[in-house]
């Protein structure tokens, strides 16, 4: 079978990816109109504060992006202390350069022991109102993650209050890195309501743990309830002084046979190159993610940045190459199929063990058009093995599509779009 791209049918594909790319700024310039309408309403806390029950990227609710869903009574220096210390978990304060370049939390709006560390990312403000005292606009008191930059995290903004420090608010969500947007994606908050909630079951300086309804259910998948935890205060002034292996087998005379059997079998070694093609796409993404990761986690003082400085690119421009390179003794549609399928199972499995289990629309569209990219160029270097005269339709249309897809958000992000 003879696979034909046609001019007329490549530019609308690409018509397709703009589409989508517009759209999607249209929904995010739709949310933010919703979020200027909103009505400017605070919930009472237990000593009289009156606290916006959302973050806002500026000191106006025009901008508000995630739900808060935890409240700490008690001294505030201790509830930091407990989470970085005396938790199940690994948290971590993020440093300056672990700045987010880019938080996905407007698209959610219609819809993402641990010693946990320091973290930084995109500043986001509450507005607080302390009895007696006039309002204000405050932005962290400090931040934490537990988990990888590059992979995915859970992430704190905790807010302490600015007078007595008798209460910590908090805002908890689970985020993943996405290398086809550069930024972090937001995919639950509820998640990590949970998992924040869950250092506290049953700890000795935990005097009460319940959920209270405040009604702040306008982003993502927060249901309204706030976790509101009471600590033992006696008893935390005490509490302040104080990593599978597996293996395989194989019979190598048994191997032997069958490989010379096969290899006589045309079918099968079609069928053979294709697995080759998809477990090579397959393999270069989920090394650059864990490569990543890894990177991150042997040289914490490193600038995030900069790995993805040097692990986009092998991305990038990796895939493409090996799409070409590993395709080229394949007839066209199996080249064409192996490849968009070897893409597909790679983000499926990237993102699975990652723990996301939803796609937005647009980013569901765009990973299809990165699909098909990858698949025209495979078709298109199947013919230069066999073909003395190379013809580059297929494999120009494959690029062109390639960084049309890949592109349009990066000038997103460098506000080019």
């Amino acid at each position: 079978m003879h696979l034909e791209i046609r001019p007329r049918t490549a530019v609308a594909l690409l018509f397709a990816v703009l589409a989508v790319t517009v759209s999607g700024s249209l929904v995010g310039t739709e949310l933010s109109a919703d979020g200027q309408a909103a009505e400017f309403e605070t919930t009472t806390l237990e000593d009289g504060t009156e606290l916006y029950p959302y973050t806002s990227a500026g000191q106006t609710t025009a901008e508000r992006t995630l739900a808060l869903n935890m409240i700490v009574y008690g001294d505030a220096d201790a509830t930091a202390y407990v989470l970085r210390e005396q938790s199940a978990g690994e948290w971590e304060e993020l440093d300056d350069d672990e700045f987010d370049i880019a938080h996905d939390e407007a698209s959610l709006e219609n819809e993402s022991s641990i010693a946990w560390g320091a973290a930084d990312g995109s500043v986001r403000y509450t507005y607080v109102e302390p009895p007696g005292e006039p309002g204000r606009w405050v932005d962290e008191s400090y931040q934490l993650k537990d988990g990888a930059y590059l992979g995915e995290r859970h992430h704190i903004r905790a807010y302490a209050d600015p007078i007595g420090g008798d209460w910590t608010a908090m805002q908890a969500h689970w985020e993943h890195w996405d290398w086809f947007e550069l930024r972090h994606s937001v995919h639950s908050i509820e998640d990590s309501q949970s998992y924040v909630e869950s250092e506290f079951f049953d700890q000795w300086y935990v005097d009460d743990l319940s959920r209270e309804w405040i009604g702040n259910d306008l982003s993502s998948d927060g249901d309204g309830w706030v976790s509101v935890i009471e600590l033992r205060d006696e008893l935390l002034t005490a509490l302040l002084a104080v990593a599978i292996i597996g293996s395989l087998r194989t019979r190598v005379k048994h191997g032997e046979r069958t490989l010379t059997r096969l290899q006589n079998d045309a079918g099968v070694q079609m069928t053979l190159q294709s697995l080759v093609v998809v477990a090579s796409i397959v393999a270069l993404v989920m090394a650059v993610r864990v490569g990543a990761v890894r990177t991150e986690l042997l040289f914490p003082e490193a600038d995030p940045k900069l790995i993805v400085a040097v692990f986009y690119p092998l991305l990038i421009c990796g895939l493409p190459i090996v799409a070409y390179l590993t395709a080229r003794h394949l007839e066209p549609v199996p080249a064409f199929t192996a490849a968009a399928l070897g893409f597909v199972i790679a983000m499926f499995l990237d993102l699975s063990q990652l723990g996301v289990s939803s796609l937005t629309l647009q980013t569901f569209i765009h990973r299809g058009s990165l699909a098909v990219a990858l698949g025209f160029i495979a078709a298109g270097a199947s013919q230069t093995a066999r073909s003395p005269v190379f013809v580059l339709g297929h494999v120009r249309t494959g690029v062109l599509l390639w960084i049309v897809a890949v592109g349009l958000p990066v000038m997103r992000h460098l506000n080019l779009w």
